[in-house]
Order: C-alpha cells, then sequence, then structure tokens
C-alpha cells in the first residue's frame, strides 16, 4: 500500500520529482517505511492511526521520495573497497547513522520516529 499519491506528493506536499519517476519511488518508500515500523501500520490499520500519525507518515513517505530522487534508491552503496590489478582504494567507513544505513535520510527517519511505530531495531 503506497501511503501517498503522486497527486498528493506534488500538489499537496510540493515534491519536485519526476512524474514519471514517482510511482515506483513512492511504492519504495511506503515498503520502507513499513520495514521500518515492523509492518505495525498495516497490523493496525492506517485509518486506524491517530490523525498525527498519519499526516507523519505521509510527510515522511515524501521526504523518503524527495532522498531517493536526490541520491537513489541503493542504501549503503558507498565504496568500501576496490582493488584492480595492484591498485586499491579502501575507505574506512565512519559510523553510519541508521538513516544512512536504511537510506531514507535524516528528516524522513525523524518524522516517521515521532510516530511511536518505529520500536525495535531493524538494523
Amino acid at each position: 500500500m503506497a501511503y501517498v499519491t503522486q497527486n498528493f506528493y506534488k500538489k499537496v506536499y510540493g515534491g519536485k520529482g519526476k512524474s514519471e519517476d514517482l510511482k515506483g519511488l513512492i511504492e519504495a518508500a511506503s515498503v520502507l517505511i513499513d520495514a521500518l515500523t515492523h509492518n505495525r501500520i498495516q497490523a493496525v490499520g492506517f485509518k486506524n492511526l491517530t490523525a498525527f500519525q498519519q499526516g507523519a507518515v505521509k510527510k515522511s513517505c515524501c521526504l523518503m521520495v524527495d532522498h531517493m530522487v536526490q541520491n537513489g534508491v541503493m542504501p549503503g552503496a558507498e565504496v568500501d573497497s576496490f582493488s584492480l590489478h595492484d591498485m586499491r582504494v579502501a575507505m574506512r567507513r565512519r559510523r553510519q547513522r541508521p538513516w544512512d544505513a536504511v537510506g531514507c535520510g535524516m528528516w524522513a527517519w525523524l518524522t516517521l520516529l515521532q510516530t511511536g511505530l518505529m520500536r525495535g531495531s531493524l538494523i
């Protein structure tokens, strides 16, 4: 289930993503929200959330779409090491923040965190 429509993303939220990419990105963001909330929204039903929770989930979904538009949809795609013949490049990864590891962006993470639906650890 997608938590926002393309129309909501564009007209209400004011998102700048390209229309041809939005359906897939909205679906991807919604799947990520379900993963982060351990499917609690699906269990109780979106309509049974408080108005605050519904608004925060929608905003978080839009923020995730924006993050995916700007940064791509592959979380953790950074290079740790690379070798080619006798040349080797290795980068020490700083301790990753949870939103970086998941690939949703800090503002989307913090907005969804406010709902109380993210109890437990995904990563």
